[in-house]
């Protein structure tokens, strides 16, 4: 497809960056500072967070209206877009303004869950051929089929407790570590990406790495006797991000794929040209595909990847170099 969407309204790179905002201090800052801050920093910081919330959530929906009414209208998308992609993220939307009125019901997000893994599955299987768009395509399939396996994971360790199961609990932590291999292995990817694809990117991604790192430090020096109010509150922050899921990993590689998947989010969406929207969108909906802001910036990502332009300065370091002229030497 090459038709793409109008470019009027407000630019996806801004949404997607209203999202990772809204994410990060719903998610990740207003629940740390419960009992950490005052009662009007709290306040704030969840009027704040709403306001963000609602923002993300308009654009999104404008967004991914303006991508679905592209991709129908294009003669040559595929037909699974059409029957398949398309009420995917209908529904997505659906299920998002019935969460602005009270939280999903597990099996609500269960279902956002999945269909928003569906639609990033296939538009990774449906551009994983084209070489320009291959990396943003894998770590977009990675993280749909991680973002799978966290939500069936996270839905059977519900039922486990509710049963007091404890078989089915085991199978919940082997299912989480199964889904936190895969995010690592998407975050390798987008750090690869990174540090090949944009200048000083040699010297980018150590400095992400040694700011991840640091978010892991403080986050285990946290519960700590005498820990400062900045280190309990990164502490709590990762954690929240963590959502509390268990896997067979220490706690300390979840902090960091969960710090390193954010830092890594932002630096591509500002810094990685367009198919650097594909990577924030993926990394920032990390893990919480039941949740209905991450789950559509998700799905934005997967309509936009098949939109995506190329700087023609990348597409000719990428083509080889033309054989040079050899003089004709021959005798007359």
């Amino acid at each position: 497809m090459t038709d793409r969407p109008s470019d009027n309204g407000v630019p996806l790179r801004v949404v997607v960056g209203l999202g990772l905002a809204a994410s990060l201090l719903a998610r990740c800052l207003a629940p740390a500072l419960q009992g950490v801050a005052g009662d009007s920093v709290i306040i704030w910081s969840s009027r704040a967070a709403s306001l963000l919330t609602l923002l993300a959530a308009t654009g999104l929906v404008a967004g991914i209206a303006r991508l679905a009414t592209a991709i129908v209208a294009a003669p040559r998308a595929p037909l699974v877009a059409r029957l398949v992609a398309v009420p995917a993220v209908s529904m997505g939307c659906m299920l998002l303004l019935f969460a602005s009125f009270r939280p999903l019901e597990p099996l609500l997000a269960l279902m956002l869950g999945i269909s928003a893994s569906i639609v990033g599955a296939l538009s990774a299987r449906h551009m994983v051929n084209e070489r320009d768009k291959r990396a943003g395509a894998l770590v977009l399939g990675l993280t749909a089929s991680a973002g799978l396996v966290h939500v069936l994971s996270r839905k059977l360790t519900q039922d486990a407790s509710d049963a007091a199961n404890l078989a089915a609990f085991r199978n919940a932590e082997l299912i989480e570590t199964l889904g936190v291999l895969i995010d690592f292995a998407a975050l390798g990817l987008a750090l690869l990406w990174l540090q090949r694809k944009v200048p000083r990117g040699r010297v980018l991604v150590p400095v992400l790495v040694a700011l991840a790192l640091g978010c892991v430090f403080l986050s285990l020096r946290g519960s700590a006797v005498g820990a400062s109010q900045f280190t309990v509150l990164v502490s709590r922050g990762i954690k929240e991000l963590a959502r509390g899921q268990t896997s067979l990993l220490h706690p300390s590689l979840t902090y960091l794929l969960c710090a390193g998947s954010l830092l890594t989010a932002g630096f591509t969406l500002f810094a990685g040209g367009e198919l650097g929207l594909i990577f924030a969108a993926a990394l920032a909906a990390r893990g919480a595909l039941d949740i209905p802001i991450p789950a559509l910036m998700l799905e934005l990502g997967a309509l936009y990847l098949p939109f995506v332009r190329i700087s023609s300065k990348s597409a000719s370091a990428a083509e080889p170099p033309p054989n040079p002229a050899v003089p004709d030497t021959s005798s007359p």
